[in-house]
């Protein structure tokens, strides 16, 4: 061999390490691809492409029944056949199995179009192809999984599981196992294998949902059936998982935080609110949870499915003054002024201490408009206040651009009674608004209670009017009291 020739064979033994060491996996994995059809008449065809040119493909018809190494067909009922053709860089061979009148089984094996022995050669492809088919589908996997079962248990299953490749066959051996009358160390095992070894959210999915009494028969598997669950990427199926065991009721409440902990990584807003009003709707929350809940709402980007799950919170029965101050919390950031009101407005219907509700004037004063502030201002005003309330309510007041707006609130304010301190700041706070007309429109709501105090309540209302440069609207003002 030259020196050339050297190189170069240097340099293509260079290149297989290469593809061999960081590129077969990825390769494989991109090109590997199961197909399986059924047609009405019985028929099952069976197509795998492992990638690299090596595939096989299997055709068969009845009951098809394997000895209990795998290895070789053992029968097949009347009428029915069995192929499998498999082909690996360019190399083409066929086995064919049917039963004769009395059922004893027909085998044939073929290298290329040329029939050849199948004592001598087929039966040993046979044992090499037929443990590669049985892994590679579903192929006498009940049979497969009965026989596992009775020598080694689930872990004989789990094992054999091991070895299998497509997601679609794991599945099928798992909920083969499921069937059977497992313990409850058996359950969480199974959670592992469907959390670390499958790969498809569907199957996941499929598996964790159909069999939630189960798997959350102990704390201990619901765990672990928690964990599998936050091993699903997609946010549809994940929370049609988490869905379905809120609603089998058998999640205890310190499991319930783990739960929180996984819908908060869902990026969809609509299926993140369908887990959390799935639990408001068919559970009873402890004070703790339902503050945790609230919580999560935060991480909700849309308005409109925060505000949703705000309110339905409020429809929970006890909810504490600390679950008030998280809901109110849960609003920062909202843009929507008619999803903060409708939170905001079904909240002050509840009773609220001081605390939670200087809390929830504060977050009124974040919204925009005008219109929807009065709204919720009117309502909040028809409360008992506190000193502490007042000032609150002024602030926001004060940051009102609308003259018509600020005086509505204040003849609602009007309607209440006030110690006389109250009064006169409530009263003094009424400069602020620039309009002559509404200045002295919102006068005239205190002059009755104003006529009856006098004293400092008096000098109050009358330091206002003389803040009103119109001479009609301030004699308009200033004889109501007289």
């Amino acid at each position: 061999m030259n020196q050339l020739s050297k190189i170069l064979a240097a340099l293509l033994l260079k290149l297989l390490l290469f593809i061999l060491l960081f590129g077969s996996d990825s390769l494989q994995g991109q090109k590997k691809s199961t197909s399986i059809s059924i047609s009405n008449k019985g028929k099952t065809t069976i197509s795998v492409n492992n990638g690299f040119g090596n595939s096989f493909h299997v055709e068969y018809r009845g009951e098809i029944k394997l000895s209990d190494d795998d290895s070789d067909v053992v029968s097949i009922s009347p009428g029915g056949y069995m192929e499998i053709k498999k082909s690996a860089f360019g190399n083409r061979r066929k086995i064919f199995i049917e039963p004769n009148s009395s059922g004893k089984l027909i085998k044939k094996y073929y290298v290329g179009s040329s029939e050849r022995s199948f004592d001598s050669e087929g039966r040993k492809w046979m044992a090499e192809i037929l443990l590669e088919v049985v892994r590679s589908t579903t192929l006498g996997s009940e049979q497969r999984v009965n026989r596992i079962y009775r020598k080694t248990g689930a872990y004989g299953v789990l094992k054999e599981i091991d070895y299998i490749g497509g997601d679609h066959v794991k599945a099928k051996y798992i909920k083969l196992l499921l069937q059977k009358d497992l313990k409850n160390a058996d359950y969480i095992s199974i959670l592992n294998v469907i959390g670390d070894d499958i790969d498809s959210d569907h199957h996941k999915a499929d598996i964790l949902k159909n069999n939630t009494s189960k798997f959350l028969k102990t704390e201990a598997s619901a765990a672990a059936y928690i964990e599998a669950a936050s091993e699903i990427d997609s946010d549809h199926h994940m929370a049609e998982v988490l869905k379905k065991s809120i609603k089998d009721g058998r999640i205890t409440d310190n499991q319930m935080n783990s739960l929180f902990m996984i819908a908060r990584n869902i990026d969809s807003d609509h299926h993140k609110s369908s887990v959390l009003l799935t639990v408001l709707k068919s559970r009873s929350l402890n004070s703790s949870n339902l503050k945790l809940l609230i919580s999560s709402a935060k991480d909700i980007d849309s308005d409109h499915h925060r505000a949703e799950v705000l309110r339905a919170a409020l429809d929970t029965e006890g909810v504490a003054p600390s679950s008030f101050h998280a809901l109110l919390s849960s609003l920062d950031g909202m843009s929507s002024d008619y999803h903060i009101s409708t939170v905001l407005s079904k909240l002050l219907r509840e009773d609220l201490d001081p605390s939670s509700f200087s809390h929830a004037l504060k977050q009124t004063g974040q919204i925009s408009s005008d219109s929807h502030k009065t709204s919720i201002l009117k309502s909040a005003v028809k409360k008992e206040l506190s000193n502490e309330n007042i000032e609150i309510l002024i602030d926001v007041l004060d940051h009102m651009g609308s003259d018509n707006h600020k005086a509505d609130v204040y003849k609602q304010l009007a309607r209440n009674s006030y110690s006389d301190m109250q009064l006169s700041k409530i009263l003094l706070s009424i400069k602020d608004i620039s309009s002559d007309y509404h200045k002295a429109d919102a006068l005239l709501a205190f002059s009755r209670i104003v006529k009856e105090k006098g004293g400092t309540v008096g000098d109050s209302y009358n330091s206002v009017c003389r803040s009103i440069s119109s001479d009609s609207h301030f004699r308009r003002a200033l004889n109501a009291i007289r």
